[in-house]
């Protein structure tokens, strides 16, 4: 069973379009979220993700977009993340938005034997890129899971931690780990991997331009497009 696995999309139809090229018949899709904030196209990639994800936990950006409250990012992405939550929510029609309010934080999922726990943010004090052996299996214990899975960081991880798998696939729509690719993880019959897909973001820079937003703001998104940072 070929399970794939993805966060963060943020709006970004292009890397949607890029992933769904190189991996046209999964078997089943789980989605980590963040379908919306920062990118340009938030509704169309929240009518695929409705169709076609098996399971779709609530992101941060999803539940701002939803209810107005603030999104949970890096200080240095507040400003431009609370000026996209504005324009998402002009962008979505109102089912749209009680969708995303509606979506729950956590899932547990039984498939292709094995059993996963899915959360968008791993912990409000746990920075999984950095946190000891000790401390992960502190934070996770209790979860009866074989693979564990959070998004959030936008920074790929694939750890192991006792007897599970700590799995961040990174961002299909927004990288930040030095590189402009887009990551997800696959899970095939018991194999983990973290994928790269190289595309073109012109398209999605472009339609970035014309979003009403601050000079400075588009220049951050565009140029986090460009070198993946």
């Amino acid at each position: 069973m070929r399970i794939l696995i993805f966060s963060d999309l943020h709006a970004n139809l292009e890397a949607l379009m890029a992933l769904q090229h190189v991996e046209p018949q999964p078997d089943a899709l789980f989605f980590l979220g963040d379908a919306v904030g920062y990118g340009p196209d938030p509704l169309v990639c929240m009518t695929w993700l409705k169709n076609n994800a098996t399971v779709w936990v609530q992101g941060d950006h999803d539940a701002a977009a939803a209810t107005g409250a603030d999104c949970v990012s890096p200080e240095e992405w507040l400003q431009v993340a609370h000026a996209t939550r504005r324009i998402n929510r002009t962008l979505l029609p109102h089912p749209s938005l009680v969708y995303l309010g509606a979506l729950s934080p956590t899932a547990e999922r039984e498939q292709g034997g094995a059993r996963f726990w899915l959360t968008h943010r791993a912990g409000p004090r746990l920075d999984v890129l950095t946190a000891s052996h000790r401390a992960l299996e502190k934070a996770f214990d209790g979860i009866a899971a074989d693979v564990i899975l959070s998004g959030h960081t936008h920074v790929p991880l694939l750890r192991r931690v006792g007897q599970r798998w700590l799995v961040n696939p990174g961002s299909l729509g927004q990288p930040r780990h030095g590189l402009p690719s887009c990551t997800y993880a696959v899970w095939n019959d018991g194999d983990l991997k973290i994928q790269h897909i190289d595309y073109d973001p012109r398209a999605t820079i472009q339609k970035l331009a014309l979003l009403p937003l601050d000079p400075e703001h588009v220049v951050r998104l565009q140029e986090t497009l460009r070198v993946g940072m």
